[in-house]
């Protein structure tokens, strides 16, 4: 096991193999939930070697690993013997159990970016595919390698279209999941959203009468939060019918019964209504950044650091809405230059770094580049405070001249330099792009080569400690 003395320290600070309750993975973090806390040797935590760093946020033990942390996860599952997890689940019963039982809530602002975050994160393998897949048609057709006419182009499309088109699908499945029902209910909603009758309905048909109402003919294609709401609705109805029907004949009535109640009020009302909200909120902060974008998007890009090192999450959401409803997006971009910031401000930290923390700074900043900011925030901007400082200085300037110069994505990706595609438009987009990234990284970089000191290796650990209880409480 390539990773077994790593698995074998983690387990035994957190009080061995008894006390894992639940371990599950981010995209950098390996996240653990114990039995019993006073059982974790909490002083002992920093210093394991190939741990990043070790966070103690929501009732979870979070040990920063890097971008390989799914080879851990897999490595300490099996050592320490307890399941492994497809997805993180932000909100596990665990953790609502451990927060009721201390008389504590998590907040509704919190509850619902975690419940938005854990719905569209399983789904970004797909979205994140198709957004490639259109990167390169962009990039084939930008440059006149292929005509858009093209047979070759005409199936590329298709292929990276299909998970924005059916996105009601994918959002359907991991909603009913979240939501804590069969994933088929979910697709079965999605479907019914997608009907052809509902989505392109015959000429002069606007709707269809029922009863009382009338169900309108509505577009849903590309839409997320018509089938969350739905799902949501449809979860409730469903578990309140199926508590009181026997056991032996639930799979026969408790569905039936629920969709008859819910699928008309969700065609009629949810669906329509969460439609319309959607579209006024896209429209409220597209006006916004229309009234004040340099200020918006400085403000946005430079506080996005902080979203990350505090978990919050969801934005994903909007800049989907945005690109379905927009054809393009502002706010993703916002991350792609932010991420320039922290390497540059982490590069520069580098230099005045010394043996392996410079080595360690300087590769984690390089990785910024490539959309992983995590090692390089919470192993070095955060305890070394200047380079965060810096990074968000940095972020600013790129946010403040995206807007300036009006510069789009047209795909969804990751944010990082395997995204740059996504900006090839047949205009001056992309190279408008690269002088925002140009400015975010050089305004980051020289703020934290002029502000960070010169390390001193002995007081190295007790700085960072201090640093990282101070930022986090």
């Amino acid at each position: 096991m390539q990773y077994e003395q790593l698995c074998k320290d983690v387990l035994e600070r957190v009080g061995g193999k008894d006390n894992v309750s639940q371990a599950f993975h981010c995209i950098t973090r390996l996240r653990i939930i114990v039995k019993d806390r006073d059982k974790v040797d909490f002083d002992h935590l920093d210093g394991i070697e190939g741990v990043i760093r070790v966070m103690d946020s929501q009732g979870q033990i979070q040990f920063v690993i890097g971008t390989h942390v799914n080879e851990v996860y897999e490595e300490f599952c099996e050592y320490a013997g307890v399941a492994q997890q497809d997805e993180v689940d932000a909100d596990p019963e665990d953790l609502k159990a451990e927060m009721k039982a201390k008389g504590q809530k998590l907040g509704i602002i919190s509850r619902l970016l975690d419940t938005l975050a854990a719905i569209v994160t399983p789904a970004l393998w797909a979205i994140v595919c198709g957004g490639m897949i259109k990167g390169v048609v962009s990039t084939l057709t930008a440059f006149s390698i292929l005509s858009s006419d093209s047979g070759i182009v005409t199936v590329l499309n298709i292929l990276g279209d299909a998970p924005f088109y059916f996105m009601p699908f994918l959002i359907g499945y991991t909603s009913a999941k979240r939501f804590k029902i069969n994933e088929s209910f979910g697709l079965m909603i999605a479907g019914a959203l997608l009907y052809p009758d509902i989505i392109s309905p015959a000429e002069g048909i606007t709707g269809y009468h029922f009863l009382f109402f009338d169900v309108p003919a509505t577009s849903y294609k590309g839409q997320i939060f018509p089938i969350i709401l739905s799902v949501f609705v449809f979860a409730i109805v469903f578990k309140f019918i199926n508590k009181y029907i026997p056991k032996n004949v639930r799979i026969v009535f408790s569905a039936a019964l629920a969709f008859i109640i819910t699928g008309p009020l969700i065609l009629g009302f949810v669906a329509p209504l969460s439609f319309y909200a959607t579209n006024t909120v896209v429209n409220a902060v597209q006006w916004l950044f229309h009234v004040s974008g340099p200020l918006a998007g400085a403000v946005f890009c430079g506080i996005i650091p902080l979203t990350i090192i505090f978990g919050i999450k969801g934005w994903s959401v909007i800049e989907l809405q945005n690109l379905e409803t927009l054809g393009y997006d502002y706010m993703l971009p916002m991350f792609w230059y932010s991420n320039v910031a922290v390497a540059g401000a982490t590069i520069a930290a580098s230099f005045k770094f010394h043996g392996n923390k410079r080595a360690g700074a300087f590769s984690t900043g390089c990785l910024g580049i490539l959309g992983v900011t995590e090692p390089a925030l919470y192993g070095y901007s955060v305890p070394a405070k200047y380079p965060l400082a810096a990074c968000m200085i940095g972020g600013a300037a790129g946010g403040a001249v995206a807007m300036l110069l009006n510069v789009h994505t047209y795909a969804f990706s990751m944010p990082g330099i395997t995204s740059i595609a996504t900006y090839l438009d047949g205009t001056n987009n992309f190279l408008m792009m690269v002088i925002t990234c140009l400015v975010s990284f050089a305004v980051s970089f020289a703020v934290s080569y002029v502000l960070t000191p010169k390390d001193d290796p002995e007081g190295e650990k007790q700085e960072t400690h201090a640093a990282v209880t101070e930022l986090m409480g």
